[in-house]
C-alpha cells in the first residue's frame, strides 16, 4: 500500500541523485547557510486533500510538494537563471518519469507551477527555482 509518507523520500532520492544537497530545515527555507546555498534544495509538503474517486476501500488523495532549488549568480545573475532553466528540465524529466514514480506506488505526479525569481528582493545575485508538484496517491482504508 502506498502512503503519503512516501512523497518526501521520493523527491529527496531523486534530487540527491541529481547531485543537489538538501537544506533540511523543516519550514524556513530562507535560513539556508551560505556554505551550501549553491545547488541545494528544500522540500516543502504543504497542502493536500481528497480528490476524485473514493470507495469504501480506497480514496484518491492529492498532496503538493514544493521543490526549491538555489543557485548563486555571483556577478552575473543571468547565468544563474540559465542554470536554473537547465536544472528545471533535468528535474522534470526525473521526477515525472513514470518508471521512477510507479516504483513507489505514486499513481501520478504532475507539474502545478514553476517560478524563477530572486532569492530575496534585496539579493538578486541568488536565484530561486521553485517547482510545485501535485502527487496523486490511492490510499486503501
Amino acid at each position: 500500500m502506498a502512503g503519503l509518507s512516501e512523497i518526501r523520500p521520493y523527491f529527496r532520492s531523486h534530487m540527491d541523485a541529481l547531485n543537489y544537497k538538501e537544506h533540511k530545515d523543516a519550514f524556513n527555507y530562507e535560513n539556508i547557510p551560505s556554505t551550501i546555498i549553491n545547488k541545494s534544495y528544500h522540500l516543502d509538503t504543504g497542502t493536500g486533500g481528497r480528490k476524485g474517486e473514493y470507495t469504501n476501500g480506497s480514496q484518491d488523495i492529492e498532496h503538493d510538494c514544493v521543490v526549491r532549488v538555489f543557485f548563486k549568480g555571483y556577478r552575473y545573475p543571468a547565468l544563474a537563471i540559465d542554470e536554473a532553466m537547465s536544472s528545471y528540465d533535468l528535474i522534470l524529466a526525473r521526477i515525472l518519469s513514470a518508471e521512477n514514480r510507479l516504483q513507489v506506488g505514486i499513481k501520478n505526479i504532475y507539474l502545478n507551477d514553476v517560478s524563477i525569481k530572486p532569492y530575496q528582493a534585496s539579493n538578486d545575485n541568488l536565484v530561486l527555482l521553485e517547482i510545485t508538484f501535485t502527487c496523486l496517491m490511492v490510499i486503501c482504508t
